[in-house]
């Protein structure tokens, strides 16, 4: 049986168990809740925070039969610290992560602070999906899995799979990335939760 197999049929496995080194990234909390961080484009700033405007939940779930917690849930996707090293320097794919957020999706870093019990909050492992870009964009697999990569539907079934509520992470993804989920289109994180932070890893701002 393909390694793979594993984490496209069953929920809740880690990589880690399978060998993988994991990220060190844990849950920041504060005496306020649960902090994580986004990147975003300057010229989406004004619209972010904006009176009524926030991080837009535009992405769906990207598997025809999720989860039935996630029936058509869509989602904005962060980060649990403001530059990880699975993003800069992974064992298994370098700079990669860094290259495609570069190139789709901004360098402006945000600080969102939400309460503990704020709902739809998840840490997946991006490590499924990157393993099909590693081999499209550097022409092989980093982590041997053997996903089908030629519709992505296998690596992001595991990637959907791999799905844990943040409270009850406590590592074990390889490229450990936070999901913030609503039911349909439309503001998953109110402006009143962000903030333009303070240091800027990549410059931006």
């Amino acid at each position: 049986m393909r390694t793979g197999e594993a984490f496209i049929n069953n929920r809740g496995l880690l990589l880690s168990d399978f060998g993988y080194d994991p990220d060190s990234g844990q849950v920041e909390y504060t005496r306020n809740g649960i902090v994580f961080y986004h990147y975003t484009r300057p010229e989406r700033l004004e619209e972010i925070l904006a009176r009524g405007g926030g991080l837009r939940a535009c992405l769906s779930v990207p598997i025809p039969d999720p989860p039935p917690e996630l029936v058509g849930c869509h989602l904005v996707e962060g980060l649990l610290e403001p530059l990880p090293q699975w993003l800069v320097d992974s064992p298994y794919f370098g700079d990669l992560g860094l290259e495609m957020m570069r190139e789709y999706i901004g360098d402006v870093l945000l600080r969102i602070e939400v309460p503990v019990d704020f709902p739809g909050l998840y840490v997946s492992d991006y490590a499924h999906v990157l393993d099909c870009k590693h081999l499209c964009r550097r022409g092989r697999s980093a982590l041997s899995l053997d996903y089908d990569c030629s519709t992505g539907r296998e690596c992001e079934k595991a990637q959907v799979n791999s799905y844990i509520a943040i409270t009850d992470y406590r590592g074990g993804h390889v490229a450990p990335n936070v999901k913030v989920v609503r039911k349909g289109e439309g503001i998953a994180v109110p402006r009143d939760y962000i903030s333009i932070a303070k240091t800027q890893p990549l410059g931006g701002g």
